[in-house]
């Protein structure tokens, strides 16, 4: 996803709702990855599903959380804004 191969991204991001589909994390980054392809209705999908799982999930909750580089969080905040999810 942060090396800008958002169809790898979203297919492993897949796999891994596939494999645990009540686990968060994977739909933040298919979301990010289909906003990326410019595939809006997946990107929507995939939001909506994070909120089903994860309904106090925010952007920016999970920007203070995570370890990644600032500049790379800061790229995934505007995807998952771009997804409408809450901020």
């Amino acid at each position: 996803l942060f090396a800008g191969a958002y169809a790898d991204a979203a297919r492993y991001s897949a796999l891994a709702v596939r494999a645990n589909p009540g686990f968060s994390i994977p739909y933040v980054y298919l979301a990010a990855s289909h906003v990326g392809l410019g595939n809006v209705e997946a990107t929507h999908s995939a939001a909506r599903r994070l909120i089903e799982v994860a309904p106090n999930f925010s952007v920016g909750g999970y920007v203070r959380t995570n370890l990644f580089r600032p500049y790379l969080m800061d790229a995934l905040a505007v995807a998952l804004r771009t997804a409408g999810l809450p901020e």
